[in-house]
């Protein structure tokens, strides 16, 4: 098929799919569609590479050219609009997600101590919209349907678009592998690992609102086919990219909303606190006796890797030695300039510039003060999400997968504080915003509780 042809099939497709999804979701506004831009954006290659504007640069492989920058600095103002129109107190959004916001404040104040301020302002601008962008869904009249609507028609986007770049153009979606000189697939990222975790996203989302349409009764062949014919591609492209991270977390997460469908497994989340604390000291432990290493290798061998995580653990060795201020980091985004990435580059034939680990990158930029906020506001999100799982919320059961998720991947992925899909959803899974209440069934995700007003006159939504 020529891929003049196949584009055109893959556009009506699409569509087609639009259409359906934007017939069936009520109380949802056209806002959805800032989200909906700034998570494919974030998903997938810089919008001037699509428009084939982008540049090689020799640091993350493409240079931050101005149309990237004007289109994030557009979405994110569009998003405050919307915030302001609907007179949303930030007042409430700092009382009830306190510990994020904290986090997010010590951030910019690590601004002040970074080598270059302006450019990591600006970086922490642009994570900033992604706070942003949580809000305008929790702020919808019906955050559930925004929130459903987000993950489908991102999947009904990237799952086709994947496939066609993959199929029908393999100049943009391909490259020889840097360690084994194999083809690996980019598809519609600029990385495999970017291309694994959009495409983990992906999946979770498609077997979440499957089984939430199983659970409301939406019969017919459509909807199977939909849902699982776009979950069979997925699994496809998923073994294309070879992404074991992805594919491990994909597992585990659809396993995680089997499981909050069994009473039994979903009333021991009450002592969820106890689990984590055992597995913090269990962690502790192994650390202390030298084991921790041994179980990631023997992890790795499970999941397809080798036992360094193909180089992570000696690149983690080497960055544990860096001369830099423990408690407070080198600042926001900072860690990483030119002369030390040349300086840790020197034993490798490529320029490393993440540490592939979440928590040590960042303790590298925001030290130990920035890493123990951060898991504190992990530790607290944890808290909110166990209430909604024990109350058999539907909603908190996939609040959790991609909590759980966004913990391991951050083992051998630079995932905290990153445009990237799995950031956006941890922050939608980490916060809440209280609103009007509205009627909405005990099957959906925020249940019906006597309504607080907030001074303002600001809506209402439980936690």
């Amino acid at each position: 098929m020529p891929p003049s042809l196949a584009t055109f099939l893959v556009a009506l497709g699409v569509y087609w799919l639009f259409r359906q999804d934007m017939k069936a979701r009520k109380g949802v506004s056209s806002a959805i569609w800032i989200p909906f831009a700034w998570a494919c954006v974030i998903g997938t290659k810089p919008i001037s590479i699509w428009l084939g504007m982008g540049a090689a640069d020799s640091i993350d492989g493409y240079q931050d050219s101005l149309i990237d920058k004007l289109l994030f600095f557009v979405l994110i103002i569009w998003g405050w609009i919307v915030l302001s129109k609907r007179r949303v107190h930030w007042g409430v959004v700092f009382r009830e997600n306190k510990w994020l916001m904290i986090y997010f404040v010590y951030l910019a104040a690590s601004v002040l101590w970074a080598e270059d301020p302006f450019v990591a302002f600006k970086r922490w601008f642009k994570d900033f919209g992604n706070i942003i962008m949580v809000l305008v869904l929790l702020t919808e009249e019906e955050p559930m349907e925004a929130i459903k609507a987000l993950l489908a028609r991102c999947a009904y986007l990237l799952i086709p678009l994947s496939v066609l770049v993959v199929k029908y153009y393999p100049e943009s979606s391909r490259r020889y592998d840097q360690w084994d000189n194999k083809v690996i697939f980019l598809g519609i990222s600029t990385d495999k690992n970017m291309f694994g975790m959009t495409l983990f996203v992906c999946l979770v989302s498609l077997f979440w609102l499957f089984l939430e349409a199983r659970q409301a009764k939406e019969q017919g062949r459509l909807v199977f086919f939909k849902y699982v014919g776009l979950m069979t591609v997925t699994v496809w492209l998923l073994t294309k990219a070879r992404s074991s991270t992805a594919m491990t977390c994909g597992l585990v997460c659809c396993a995680i909303l089997l499981a909050m469908k069994v009473p039994f497994i979903r009333n021991s989340m009450r002592r969820m606190g106890g689990y984590i604390a055992v597995a913090a000291v269990v962690a502790v432990l192994l650390q202390a006796f030298g084991l921790w290493e041994v179980l990631l290798a023997e992890f790795a061998k499970m999941v397809g890797r080798d036992p360094t995580f193909h180089g992570r653990t000696n690149i983690w060795q080497a960055l544990l030695k860096e001369d830099m201020n423990p408690l407070i980091g080198e600042g926001y985004y900072s860690f990483w300039s030119m002369t030390r990435m040349k300086k840790l580059s020197e034993k490798y034939y490529y320029l490393i510039n993440e540490a592939h680990n979440g928590y040590l990158e960042s303790y590298l930029n925001t030290g130990l003060i920035g890493l123990g906020l951060l898991l504190t506001m992990l530790m607290t999100a944890a808290n909110s999400i166990k209430k909604q799982v024990v109350e058999g919320v539907t909603y908190g059961a996939l609040r959790l997968a991609f909590l759980v998720a966004s913990i391991f991947y951050g083992v051998s992925e630079a995932v905290f504080n990153r445009l990237s899909f799995l950031w956006l959803l941890l922050l939608l899974s980490a916060m809440t915003y209280p609103r009007r209440q509205t009627a909405q069934t005990a099957a959906q995700p925020f249940k019906e509780t006597e309504p607080e007003q907030p001074q303002g006159g600001a809506a209402q939504m439980p936690a």
